[in-house]
């Protein structure tokens, strides 16, 4: 196996840990990605000058395809600038979850509703702020919730914001930004995630452009507290010792552990002379697209998710289109079961290492 190879199967192997068959499925089964048959001009069964006339409207669509590509740049740009109208409205929201400020009694009125509420039963005006928020949107939103582990739980409940930034331009790309409380399991107060992203049409491959795409991915360095690493684990097994009769000893290993924080290790992007496998390639499809998925749903809609209304929604056109959807995504279930089955390479601890050194 060469390096290029060895690094592709641990970059499979490091974000396999937060994927799941019908995650992979439900995304891609929402972004609903178009397949377009190819046929060249030459390959057409016409006479040369109805061939000629084909190729001469192919160039006049390649022409619109990239002033399609330019307002998508444009867009952007707008994104960009109504990203500032934005800001003090999520810092807003921010300061009324994470009980930083409490909301005026005009704010806690919706349209048509009454301005006097009837007290509950559970009432308890010493909780401030919104307990749980993020916590309770990723487990009432299916592709954050098959992410989430149990052992993840107690770490999004310090999970404060999720914002997004764009970086200076010309870059189309964004940063995903989460912010944390001071917590028992890491250092960091903000984890990120970047996504580079152009609008470039191919002049060779002019059918496939389908606006503005995610290449690359970069997560960041998570700074664990000592035994607080829920991304590892360290497993005990026994191993007969060589030459011994009988004679067993106790191994640690450290092995690769399900959890959303995977999320901040994305998969290596090959270079771009390099052949990518089916595996791969859909890992990557998913890294992107829950990075999508976050940024445009549930940032600018997270009230939504928390009451779990839009999730609702979500959940009945899903149901719809299942029945159309059956035959064709088990057997992508059926391939994607197999990742399942991968285990992440496991790592001998420095105390194994020296005892293997004194054996």
């Amino acid at each position: 196996m060469t390096s290029m190879e060895k690094k592709e199967s641990e970059d499979i192997a490091n974000f396999n840990a937060i994927q799941d068959p019908n995650t992979l499925a439900a995304l891609q089964d929402k972004l609903g990605q178009m397949n377009i048959k190819r046929a060249d001009s030459d390959t057409l069964d016409l006479p040369v000058a109805i061939r000629k006339r084909v190729n001469a409207i192919k160039n006049i669509q390649l022409q619109t395809t990239k002033i399609e590509a330019d307002l998508y740049k444009e867009v952007h740009k707008l994104e960009i600038e109504y990203a500032k109208k934005y800001a003090p409205l999520y810092e807003r929201r921010m300061q009324i979850v994470n009980g930083e400020v409490e909301p005026s009694d005009s704010e806690c009125v919706m349209p048509g509703e009454e301005e006097n509420v009837t007290p509950q039963d559970n009432d308890n005006e010493s909780l401030k702020g919104i307990p749980e928020f993020w916590l309770t949107i990723f487990k009432n939103t299916e592709i954050l919730s098959e992410m989430c582990m149990p052992h993840d739980e107690p770490i999004l409940e310090s999970l404060q914001d999720i914002q997004v930034s764009f970086p200076p331009a010309p870059s189309m790309g964004f940063v995903l930004e989460f912010l944390f409380a001071e917590n028992e399991y890491f250092e960091d107060r903000v984890l990120t995630k970047s996504y580079e992203m152009k609008s470039e049409p191919d002049d060779f491959d002019p059918v496939a452009f389908d606006g503005p795409e995610i290449v690359g991915s970069t997560g960041c360095t998570i700074n664990w507290k000592k035994g607080k690493n829920v991304t590892q684990k360290v497993v005990k097994k026994k191993q007969r010792m060589r030459g011994g009769k009988g004679q067993t000893r106790i191994i640690q290993k450290t092995i690769k552990e399900n959890s959303f924080f995977n999320f901040f290790s994305p998969p290596q992007m090959p270079a771009e002379d390099d052949m990518v496998d089916e595996e791969l390639e859909a890992l990557l499809t998913t890294d992107f697209e829950i990075g999508q998925y976050i940024r445009e749903r549930i940032i600018p809609k997270a009230v939504w998710y928390f009451t779990n209304e839009v999730a609702d929604i979500e959940s009945d056109l899903d149901d719809v289109d299942s029945e159309d959807d059956a035959s064709s995504t088990s057997d992508y279930d059926d391939d994607l079961e197999q990742n399942e089955n991968i285990v992440a390479n496991e790592t001998v601890t420095d105390v194994q290492k020296e005892e293997c050194k004194q054996q």
